[in-house]
């Protein structure tokens, strides 16, 4: 059982780095919030309360969009993205 329970971690470990990689390969998104668009930076990867992996964007005051002061009013600097997510983002910028 403690086998098992190592090469899940194991796994775990191995899909982080994989994203914090690539996040740190490409680190911006352009992220349409509900309160608009703005431009974010990768800052870290954690996880949530259900052990799930989360990946955290910081808010960039890029003078090209117009909502980000609207938007760290309304929801604040950091954006998160389950890896899901981010991959869905990025496979959208390489088709485009």
């Amino acid at each position: 059982m403690k086998t098992a329970y190592l090469k899940n971690e194991n796994i775990k470990t191995n899909k982080a780095t994989y994203l914090s990689d690539l996040c740190h390969q490409s680190p911006f998104l352009v992220i349409n919030t509900p309160c608009g668009v703005a431009k974010y930076k990768f800052n870290k990867i954690g996880y949530d309360h259900k052990n799930s992996l989360v990946l955290e964007y910081m808010i960039i005051d890029d003078k090209k969009y117009n909502d980000t002061n609207s938007i760290i009013h309304k929801l604040g600097r950091f954006y998160y993205l389950s890896a899901t997510q981010l991959l869905y983002a990025f496979k959208y910028y390489a088709n485009t």
